[in-house]
């Protein structure tokens, strides 16, 4: 992805951020295709996925600053994943609200 042509924060720095991003969904769209996804079904697990990242940022915006999980040794033991239980109690506490 193409860096910012302008680091200021512009009114429509949005845009280009949006104009950086297109292709490369595009390509994630079309390969999904290739394998045998919808094109509509991808892009609602995309808007699922960003909906999930969303929760994650919110409850914690810089995960590189957490404090990293000891190693158990074996190759295979990829840690737990703190964010998951987060974001499953997020989703049940949005599902329940009126």
């Amino acid at each position: 992805m193409d860096a910012p042509k302008n680091h200021l924060f512009t009114e429509d720095r949005h845009l280009h951020c949006q104009a950086a991003i297109d292709p490369m969904l595009r390509a994630v769209i079309d390969k999904a295709n290739m394998n045998g996804w919808g094109s509509i079904e991808t892009m609602d697990a995309i808007e699922e996925v960003m909906k999930n990242l969303r929760i994650a940022y919110a409850e914690d915006p810089d995960p590189a600053e957490d404090q990293p999980i000891a190693d158990s040794g074996n190759a295979n033991d990829f840690g737990e994943f703190p964010s998951a239980e987060r974001l499953i109690k997020a989703f049940v506490e949005e599902r329940e609200k009126p």
